[in-house]
């Protein structure tokens, strides 16, 4: 099978996979009064935003086994197990009864559901990019991983129209079920794709650890553990500000109608798909530290004028602000899979990789909406979700300073191949 026909079957997979767990993030203002109802609706969308939060602490467990299961035994595997874990869950939330209808039982197998889905994701979102980066050259993979991360905002973009076109009033009340009852379908499709990959070439290389591959990433790659666990801290908390916090706030105090949220991120999905290919490339050219530290000082300027327009400006210059807040953020983001790859070797780099940048995304991303609507409310709209942003790239661009010298992909290409 040609490089060209994996990269697509590693992306397809990824997109229907990242279409089943981006649901949830763009419909919670409208799930979030069904299966928790609250006299304020602002306790309603804290309640929603605490279910976002748990799908995201069950990622690292879901990459503990995925990870496992994918150094011992195999890339191929881990992937193909983990888009059925997203699958079933992402169905039976679009048949589940309301809160009206059932009472606690209904939050509860919600909650549920979201915990499966973290728990698939914690070994999809970075075991797709090690398998696909395992395919590709060394001097190319900075683009090509920042292309899979592309795929992974088709995925979003797919998941905000079809929840956009099923939440227009042409439609009744109970349409915003039928784009989960469609993800779940899509993914048996993507479970079908992935059994039909090859493995790795540098899996099959290896001789697998007799032993947890965990124990090898604690004991001998504490350094890059850290590093992981930052770029996991940081790579999604720009991302999940906007259409976690952000619009869901506009919506529930609305200032925005459904579908205007979702136009609004729609557009913000769109300029990503351009930007993160570029990035991708210069990280290949300049080396990844250089184009992330880069992107980390734009992040900490730029987030001060997007909470500030946030608080103060109209629809329109909100928008603008969150386009450029977003676009500041993808020179981290696009190079962070190239990044990521080279830190650990083959035999445990599916455990270091997931575990470590799931714990960060789990405990810094996934409880993004949450911390910027207390921080909102205890210091200042503007600024107490600003520092929160400011507070964490400050601490992963010193983690990615740290003990590391700027190499690109295309020089670590040439002394694999003139040593």
């Amino acid at each position: 099978m040609s490089h060209n026909k994996i990269i697509a079957s590693t992306i397809v997979g990824n997109i229907l996979e990242y279409y089943d767990f981006m649901l949830f993030t763009f419909l919670i203002s409208i799930l979030s009064p069904l299966f928790f109802p609250a006299a304020d609706p602002t306790n309603a969308l804290l309640l929603g935003f605490t279910v976002f939060a748990l799908g995201f602490l069950a990622r690292p467990f879901g990459a503990l086994l995925f990870g496992t299961l994918g150094d011992k035994w195999g890339r191929k595997k881990a992937l193909s197990l983990s888009i059925l874990f997203m699958a079933v869950p992402t169905a039976i939330m679009g048949l589940l009864p309301t809160y009206e209808q059932i009472g606690l039982l209904a939050p509860l197998a919600l909650v549920l559901c979201r915990v499966l889905q973290g728990f698939a994701a914690g070994g999809e979102i970075n075991g797709a990019a090690i398998f696909a980066l395992e395919h590709t050259p060394l001097e190319k993979r900075s683009f090509w991983g920042s292309v899979l991360t592309s795929s992974a905002g088709l995925g979003a973009l797919l998941a905000t129209v079809v929840g956009a076109l099923f939440t227009l009033s042409i439609f009744p009340d109970w349409a915003w079920r039928i784009p989960f009852i469609l993800g779940g379908a899509l993914g048996f499709v993507g479970y079908y794709i992935r059994k039909e990959l090859l493995e790795t070439p540098e899996f099959e290389a290896i001789t697998p650890l007799n032993r947890l591959p965990l124990k090898e990433v604690l004991q001998n790659a504490k350094r890059p553990f850290v590093k992981a666990l930052a770029v996991g801290a940081l790579i999604n908390v720009p991302f999940y500000a906007i259409v976690g916090y952000m619009n869901p706030v506009l919506h529930t105090k609305g200032l925005i109608e459904k579908s205007e949220m979702m136009l609004m991120n729609a557009a913000l999905l769109v300029g990503v798909l351009f930007i993160l290919p570029v990035m991708g490339r210069l990280g290949d050219r300049l080396g990844y530290q250089r184009v992330m530290s880069t992107s980390c000082w734009e992040l900490i300027i730029t987030s001060l004028i997007a909470f500030w327009v946030f608080s103060h400006g109209t629809i329109e210059t909100i928008l603008v602000a969150q386009i450029i807040f977003l676009a500041s953020a993808e020179g981290y983001v696009g190079p962070s899979n190239g990044y990521l790859n080279q830190l650990f070797p083959p035999q445990y780099r599916y455990t270091g990789v997931a575990f470590a940048s799931c714990l960060g995304t789990a405990v810094f991303a996934g409880t993004t909406p949450l911390i910027c609507t207390q921080l909102a409310v205890w210091i200042d709209p503007t600024w107490g979700p600003a520092l929160y942003i400011i507070g964490l790239t400050a601490f992963a661009l010193g983690v990615l300073r740290w003990g590391t010298q700027v190499i690109s992909s295309r020089q670590m290409g040439e002394a694999v191949a003139h040593p």
